[in-house]
């Protein structure tokens, strides 16, 4: 057994001694009923996409009906095509920047988190490697301009696609030589734009590059570890996006070479421990025959699911979304994209302790194909019997980052009861929130848990079924 298997039992094991230890004090414990519903969740699911910034500078600003009815529909992403043909040889002016800030208030006034992309072209034939990008010096002075409008608008930016490069900034061809190619390998160029919107971004947020060659060639063949993972350090802050999943035996280039099975074997499997702690995104974007084999249900759910999908385009491809609702398996896939946390257990004593204290025990399962990927809250508070929400003050908070699908997830957390609690009956109550203090508040950006009858779509808590008299008296 290796260590890491090994300190995760005895975590379990020491866990359910305690409660064991306790149980003596009498512990109020509930069973929960699981959900088939799909629900908006917070970074996770089907997404959008808009160009709001069109060819020759025409402006489709994102709409709040367009958000709204989606949002309904259980969708909270939209990826944001930002084309930036006219500028490819200036800066970028005011019109462009009031525009991206627009769309980040209508964003965040709406529910919805974005998947930013920035493109010099956006071609619509095969002649894909005539598109012209930029040369190095206007990319960077770009992304310079950009800066603090992305720090600014954080809370609501899922993660940024790389873009900048090549046809539809996806970083197979470049018309400037900001990489490689036919190989796809980094040179300076593309190596400097990779820093750049490192540096452009916050740390708690995450840049997906096109092709995982490109993250082994800046950081080794070895995947993130989970000592380094959320660190801040550019490699746990790089993620990826395949733009043409299912598409083929390489998903069209994403593992480089048809002939080489081992090569496509080692790209997933890099893929599939990396992923434990960064963002897979993307698209699909073939169905002819060459997809045939790779895009009926069976396959895609074992790839989403071994690859940790988080996200993926709803619009594209519309023949691929297609066979997935002909063959049964949409609604399934809509329900697992990235994390889907189900409650099972739950446990807490009827009363606190002499100190104000009170131990929480849960016990939940990761029904998703990845995990969240972005920073977390975790939050108790009691509920009194005439509706009004007591916080309680959290010793350490876990991180839910870290609750994989193929780990069962214990949590036991203590916490301390607010000062000059009224005495009387409170029901326990759990919150998974944004931690920004812009949308803390905000139910829309707290993660609903896969359970019946547990979410307060008011306060974005969950109400656990655990009573206990405390107070004045206590």
């Amino acid at each position: 057994m290796c260590k890491r298997a090994f300190i995760s039992l005895y975590a379990v094991l020491l866990l359910m001694l305690s409660i064991s230890v306790v149980t003596a004090q009498t512990l109020n414990t509930r069973t929960y009923q699981a959900s088939n519903v799909n629900f908006a969740n917070p970074e996770r699911g089907f997404f959008i996409q808009r160009t709001p910034l069109w060819r020759a500078g025409q402006r489709i600003a994102l709409d709040p009906t367009d958000l709204a009815e989606a949002y309904a529909a259980g969708i909270s992403l939209v990826r944001t095509y930002y084309l930036l043909e006219r500028y490819r040889d200036r800066p970028l002016d005011t019109f462009v920047l009031e525009a991206l800030q627009a769309d980040m208030h209508t964003a965040r006034s709406n529910g919805f988190k974005v998947i930013l992309r920035f493109a010099y072209n956006f071609p619509t034939n095969a002649d894909y490697q005539a598109s012209l990008d930029a040369p190095l010096d206007i990319v960077l002075q770009h992304i310079a301009q950009l800066k603090p409008i992305l720090r600014a608008h954080a809370d609501v930016i899922a993660h940024l696609e790389a873009g900048f490069i090549g046809a539809w900034g996806e970083w197979h061809s470049s018309s400037n030589r900001l990489i490689d190619y036919p190989e796809r390998g980094l040179n300076t160029p593309a190596r400097a734009i990779i820093s750049s919107l490192l540096e452009a971004l916050p740390q708690t947020r995450m840049v997906a590059l096109r092709y995982p060659l490109l993250k082994q060639q800046l950081f080794g063949v070895q995947p993130l570890h989970e000592e380094q993972a959320f660190s801040g350090e550019p490699q746990a802050r790089i993620g990826a996006h395949d733009d043409c999943f299912l598409a083929s035996a390489t998903n069209r280039g994403t593992y480089l070479n048809a002939h080489n099975q081992p090569q496509i074997a080692h790209f997933k499997a890099y893929l599939h421990a990396d992923n434990r702690y960064v963002v897979q995104s993307g698209e699909t974007c073939n169905s002819d025959t060459e997809a045939q084999p790779f895009v009926s249900c069976r396959n895609a759910l074992a790839e989403l699911s071994y690859l940790r999908w988080s996200s993926l385009n709803l619009d594209y491809h519309p023949e691929v979304i297609q066979t997935w609702r002909r063959e049964g398996c949409f609604e399934e896939i809509a329900r697992r994209l990235g994390y889907r946390l189900r409650l099972i257990e739950a446990s807490a004593p009827p009363a606190p302790s002499q100190d104000g204290t009170v131990e929480v025990w849960l016990r939940l399962n990761n029904d998703g194909f990845a995990s969240p990927y972005n920073p977390r809250g975790f939050a108790l508070a009691l509920r009194s019997v005439e509706g009004k929400l007591y916080p309680l003050k959290i010793d350490q908070a876990p991180d839910p980052r870290l609750w994989l699908p193929e780990r069962p997830i214990f949590v036991q957390v203590r916490a301390k009861l607010p000062d000059k609690l009224p005495e009387g009956s409170y029901e326990l109550m759990l919150s998974l929130p944004a931690p920004e203090p812009s949308l803390s508040s905000d139910p829309r950006y707290s993660i609903r848990l896969a359970n019946e009858g547990l979410w307060d779509a008011r306060t974005g808590y969950h109400a656990l079924g655990l009573w206990l008299k405390a107070g004045a008296s206590q």
